[in-house]
């Protein structure tokens, strides 16, 4: 029994023995400073790699979600300028049509007095104009009174307003006669939306009761983060991939909206492709890739740029063997480097490596 204790002795000295010789590394903490450096420990410092900062030549892209869409004045919305129930529809969503070509037939009884208020107001134009003639006539001749020529003038030109207002008011009517409207498209182009059915009650302002569209103005508008736009410029080329497509379509910049929409933060940009479209459709999504000018520009890889406090990047510059940390902007993250648009000058020595044992509170871009 005493053999058997001493063995187990032994055993237990030779395993203590071995695990205090097995090496490991626990880094000491960073130190900071009064003044705002950092001090790696001695244990930290062959981790931590520094980098002087040189300008790189770079042709960066912006890759951005986008979709395809009508451009502006592209889509007409057709509504009735009278109230109105629908008696025929001509067209069915996706129907392609020429301009002029009917859409709705509709009946309505303030079309028909529209148009006899019309033909109300060309009577009396024209019996006012014969009026005025007839006294030109006698004035001529002698014996026509001046007040009554200039009461039948002033006739004319209030005939003349009439007439304009009344005309007016019918042509908006479009085609048909008596109550009868027939809307009408306005181009060629394809019906995008129908809200109206046979017997839809319509009135003025109310939801358009056709929408036609024009397949041939589309263009592609790409979602683009906040921080990416300085790189965004107008005329840059831009290749486009659609899923349908197995060759990418080309464009260019042609506009960069100003303002910020939903809580991504981001920026439409608004792309005019090249050549035919008649391939894809209004609605479609599709990945665009922006081409920004080539250049040089300070690149820096990912994991030498920190987050602090969620919205803040930050770089640790080296400061006479201690380290400060420089908050700078960024572009463009692309296989695992950064791209720096401020806060950093050519020739300072950077932390490439090791950042985060440098300020463990921080988190790392990438």
């Amino acid at each position: 029994m005493q053999s058997f204790q001493l063995c187990a002795v032994l055993l237990l000295a030779a395993c203590s023995g071995t695990a205090e010789s097995q090496p490991s590394f626990s880094p000491a903490p960073s130190t900071p400073a009064s003044d705002g450096t950092i001090t790696v420990g001695e244990a930290s410092k062959p981790y931590v790699q520094t980098k002087a900062i040189a300008l790189e030549a770079a042709a960066p892209v912006v890759r951005a979600p986008a979709r395809l869409a009508f451009r502006d004045g592209a889509v007409s919305q057709i509504n009735l300028p009278v109230p109105g129930r629908v008696t025929e529809v001509h067209v069915k969503t996706g129907d392609k049509v020429k301009a002029g070509a009917p859409l709705l037939t509709l009946s309505s009884p303030e079309a028909a007095a529209a148009r006899a208020a019309l033909a109300a107001a060309q009577a009396e134009h024209e019996a006012a104009r014969k009026e005025l003639a007839r006294q030109d006539q006698m004035a001529t001749s002698g014996v026509g009174i001046d007040s009554e020529r200039v009461a039948a003038q002033a006739k004319l030109k209030q005939s003349d307003a009439e007439l304009a207002r009344a005309s007016s008011t019918a042509s908006l009517l479009g085609g048909g006669g008596g109550s009868v409207i027939v809307l009408r498209a306005p181009f060629d182009g394809t019906v995008i939306a129908r809200r109206a059915t046979v017997g839809t009650a319509a009135e003025p302002g109310g939801e358009p009761l056709i929408e036609i569209g024009n397949p041939t103005s589309l263009w592609v508008v790409a979602e683009v983060f906040e921080r990416d736009l300085v790189q965004v410029h107008e005329g840059a080329d831009v290749d486009i991939e659609i899923t349908t497509n197995d060759k990418p379509l080309h464009g260019k910049v042609v506009t960069v909206g100003s303002a910020l929409t939903g809580s991504l933060r981001t920026a439409p940009v608004y792309i005019a492709l090249d050549g035919n479209t008649t391939d894809v459709r209004a609605g479609m999504f599709a990945r665009a890739t922006i081409k920004a000018p080539a250049g040089q520009s300070i690149v820096l890889p990912a994991e030498a740029v920190l987050v602090k406090n969620g919205k803040k990047y930050v770089v640790y510059v080296e400061d006479h063997g201690k380290y400060r940390a420089r908050e700078v902007s960024v572009g463009r993250s692309v296989d695992g480097a950064v791209q720096i648009l401020s806060g950093l000058t050519v020739g300072e020595n950077v932390i490439v490596k090791g950042a985060l044992l440098v300020d463990g509170a921080a988190e790392q871009l990438l």
